[in-house]
């Protein structure tokens, strides 16, 4: 598929954790133009953070799970016709976010989301289906904790389920944390999420399934440029979607535009 009057090209295929980060810093010293990735929310991650403040654009071949950044910039989810987007090589750039100076691109998050992601690494079945049976499963065993948050111009104490650091709007699957995210507004949106009791989860879950989450009266959502959120404990926190434990502090700041990719 790929036009190859106009490129030349390499394979290389990742054989372990952190191995896409090597491979990248190889295409950065070749001073490549394009580094696309065949994965999921992780793999580009791993991909894309180091592409940060370079001028090689990042490419999506989406063959994860979730597939959540994809999703969220309308790249095809057929590897065939994300294929073709490189031929166009439209390339616009968009913003990331650092949590404690780790870059993510997509979304993160801490509380429940963040241990159902922890569970759902740790397990080596793929899918849907094992994502959800994390959801059910840490929906009976986790609560609600206290957190306080302060911003540029104010500092509050709220109780939360787990709050989601969003800068594009999908946490895959296609179902928008925060419908407004926007991937180059210079802002990252902190989505605040009490928990519902059984009886409220119909109704909850009606405003996940229309996409309507900002309206529920569950969730409220603050963009900001910057944000310190101050924890109870040490915890793990989703960072486009793979698990990583962080101090008790979470300092987040949005680097605008500051990546490209091709679209």
């Amino acid at each position: 598929m790929l036009n190859h009057k106009r490129f030349d090209y390499d394979i290389k295929v990742s054989e372990y954790a952190g191995h896409s980060k090597v491979l990248v810093q190889e295409a950065i010293e070749g001073h490549y133009d394009i580094v696309a990735v065949a994965g999921g929310d992780g793999s580009i991650n791993e991909v894309g953070t180091r592409l940060i403040g370079t001028d090689i654009a990042l490419a999506v071949i989406p063959c994860g799970s979730g597939n959540g950044l994809s999703r969220c910039l309308n790249i095809p989810l057929e590897p065939v016709k994300a294929l073709e987007l490189i031929n166009r090589a439209a390339v616009c750039k968009i913003d990331t976010v650092e949590v404690n100076d780790v870059p993510f691109i997509s979304i993160s998050g801490t509380g429940y989301d963040a241990q159902v992601a922890d569970d759902y690494a740790k397990d080596p079945h793929r899918g849907f289906n094992t994502y959800f049976r994390y959801i059910v499963k840490n929906y009976f065993h986790l609560g609600e904790k206290e957190y306080t948050i302060q911003l540029p111009d104010r500092t509050f104490t709220t109780k939360a389920f787990f709050i989601s650091f969003a800068n594009s709007n999908q946490m895959g699957y296609d179902v928008p944390i925060s419908p407004k995210a926007s991937l180059w507004d210079g802002k990252v949106d902190l989505c605040i999420v009490r928990k519902p009791n059984p009886l409220e989860l119909p109704i909850v879950g009606s405003y996940f399934l229309s996409k309507n989450m900002d309206k529920s009266p569950k969730v409220d959502i603050i963009q900001t440029e910057e944000a310190t959120i101050i924890r109870p404990e040490p915890a793990v926190v989703n960072i486009d979607g793979e698990s990583v434990m962080f101090e008790k502090d979470l300092h987040i700041k949005i680097n605008p535009l500051s990546l490209h990719v091709i679209v």
